[in-house]
């Protein structure tokens, strides 16, 4: 059955395109994220020689509802690690990295400050995703890793 007010409509809801930004370490990278780019989709290209990239998420509280999206476009170089802390070490990161090849397991991440990928093991990252989101107390995970369980790629740490 026609309804001419859903059709009129159809085609304008999702009309804000997302911001997306390009993560690279050409040189050496130490940047705090900041609330008002909540919802950003980082693209992630560490495939330059040896310089890190260190992301620090803002302070949990007050950030209710706060999310960002990392996506690896390319391979990481051997000695270029790519880190994600909380910034305190009171404030935790909860969640889980989906690891896939042959035997799909899963990376629980309980209760720390920091994830780095280790770029001496990662050089095969291309399509690794992690999505962040704040609940106001503690950052919230959920990923996806296309390497075996078996390699250890992401590092964690309850130190900031």
């Amino acid at each position: 059955m026609y309804n001419k007010s859903l059709n009129s409509s159809s085609g304008s809801y999702n009309t804000k395109k997302r911001a997306i930004q390009n993560i690279d370490n050409g040189a050496a990278v130490s940047r705090t994220l900041t609330d008002a780019e909540s919802g950003t989709l980082y693209l992630v290209d560490m495939s330059a020689v040896d310089n890190n990239v260190a992301i620090t998420l803002p302070t949990a509280s007050g950030s209710e509802g706060v999310w960002y999206d990392f996506c690896f476009t390319v391979n990481c170089d051997d000695d270029a690690d790519f880190s994600v802390s909380t910034g305190a070490d009171g404030t935790d990161i909860y969640g889980y990295i989906v690891c896939g090849a042959a035997n799909s397991t899963v990376d629980d991440v309980d209760g720390l400050s920091k994830i780095t990928v280790d770029g001496s093991v990662a050089q095969s990252t291309e399509g690794m995703r992690f999505s962040f989101l704040c609940d106001g107390t503690n950052w919230h995970l959920s990923g996806y890793n296309a390497t075996a369980i078996g390699t250890v790629l992401i590092v964690e740490s309850a130190s900031a």
